[in-house]
């Protein structure tokens, strides 16, 4: 029974934080709900198979593949550019599978050459911590926004509410006294709030008609991949980002769980070049791990690698069930947000704990202040002004959290510490 539960949540947590990305960017391309439908089954279809592969033969840690924010802004940006380069939205999305195409060869190169494990070990313990401070930071706003149903500029009360009941449960439950309640509190709390929507007669599920009971995801959906010289270069440094992504999602999850083995980045990034060719194939969005699963592992203190990869296989079986997949990608946006509020606040200690591992001292605290004051900086960066900047650059300079973390890469090799002063004997 344990394990089963286990697994479920494992699941509804994956879909928590997954579900998402395609309803918004199937919005933004005019998708009607039947394609929507299907661009949520294939997305889960996917990162089910390379969460399982991560696991056995990749990181081989319990962690959760989710959309990659950057691909997601990517995806959104080119949604809003199209009109700009006299193209229809639908016809950016082929070019965006060479994208992920060419993001896939560049993670398999980059692995197979063995500079996995050089690159990893750029992250000390001050670039991990500042890496878990901004995302907080950054993640803060869209939770926030989430719960309160306030994207739209109007909150409806009544949502609301039921999404702040859901937070309070959650929050309360992560702390009881009783082991079971704090290790399934995420799951108790999508099903306390997704009722509570239920009853009060605000749950929609997405609507869609299904020819048949089981049904494959369809390869290159968006149809075959072609050329775009904006949209390719755009990719080369998204993946050059996400580089530092996933070798942070690892060192993260490490921590938490102390495997046994230690874990090979190579292996994990060919995986992570299969993860974007697969996305390419099955035409979605691209994936990677999420850091903040380590949040949930503190959250639940469910370490296990059996119960992950479970609720991996749970998604895969999932996708091939149109009704079923309807009814999962259907969980309230505001509920999903709510439940795994605390799997993201409790890396706010995870990352004041990296920085002070070593001593917090005068050039620690030189380097996380600039890292911390450059990249919150830049994720208040109007619109309008990254709307001037060249498609291939505004990805990078829209994502403080990056931005943070490589400006703490550079401070890191390039400030020294300061020479003690000893006072003169008088």
């Amino acid at each position: 029974m344990r394990q089963a539960l286990s697994t479920i949540q494992w699941a509804m947590f994956i879909l928590a934080g997954s579900v998402v990305a395609p309803l918004a960017i199937g919005q933004a391309y005019g998708m009607t709900p039947v394609e929507i439908a299907d661009f949520v089954q294939r997305s889960l279809f996917v990162l089910g198979v390379v969460s399982v592969l991560q696991a056995l033969w990749g990181h081989r840690l319990p962690i959760a593949e989710g959309p990659a924010a950057l691909w997601w802004g990517v995806f959104l940006l080119f949604a809003s550019l199209a009109p700009a380069m006299g193209l229809h939205p639908r016809d950016v999305l082929p070019a965006l599978e060479l994208g992920l195409i060419a993001s896939g060869l560049i993670f398999l190169a980059v692995s197979a050459c063995g500079w996995m494990d050089a690159i990893r070990r750029l992250f000390s313990p001050t670039v991990v911590g500042t890496y878990f401070l901004l995302l907080v930071a950054q993640m803060s706003g869209p939770f926030v926004t989430g719960i309160l149903g306030a994207k739209s500029g109007a909150i409806d009360g009544k949502a609301a509410a039921i999404s702040l009941a859901t937070l309070a449960v959650s929050l309360v439950l992560a702390r009881s006294r009783h082991q079971l309640l704090r290790s399934y509190s995420v799951l108790i709390a999508i099903a306390f709030g997704w009722s509570l929507f239920v009853l009060a007669g605000l749950y929609h599920k997405i609507e869609a008609p299904a020819e048949n009971w089981v049904a494959l995801p369809h390869l290159l959906s968006w149809g075959w991949p072609h050329v775009d010289g904006g949209i390719m270069l755009t990719s080369l440094i998204v993946t050059v980002l996400l580089l530092s992504n996933l070798i942070a999602s690892m060192e993260a999850v490490e921590r938490v769980v102390h495997p046994a083995e230690p874990v090979s980045a190579n292996r994990s990034g060919l995986i992570m070049g299969i993860s974007q060719l697969l996305s390419a194939a099955f035409s979605t969005i691209g994936f990677v791990p999420v850091s903040y699963t380590a949040g949930f592992i503190l959250t639940t203190r469910m370490k296990e690698k059996w119960p992950f990869l479970m609720g991996s296989l749970l998604l895969v079986a999932v996708s091939f069930v149109p009704a079923v997949t309807l009814l999962f990608a259907s969980i309230p946006v505001s509920v999903g947000y709510a439940s795994v509020f605390l799997s993201f606040a409790n890396m706010i200690g995870m990352g004041i704990r990296e920085i002070a591992k070593n001593g917090l001292d005068e050039r620690q605290g030189y380097i996380v202040g600039v890292a911390l004051m450059a990249g919150v900086g830049c994720m208040f960066l109007p619109a309008s002004f990254l709307a001037q900047l060249p498609p291939y650059i505004s990805p990078l300079v829209s994502n403080g959290l990056l931005m943070g973390v490589l400006i703490c890469m550079a401070l890191e090799r390039l400030v020294r510490s300061q020479p003690a002063f000893s006072r003169e004997s008088e």
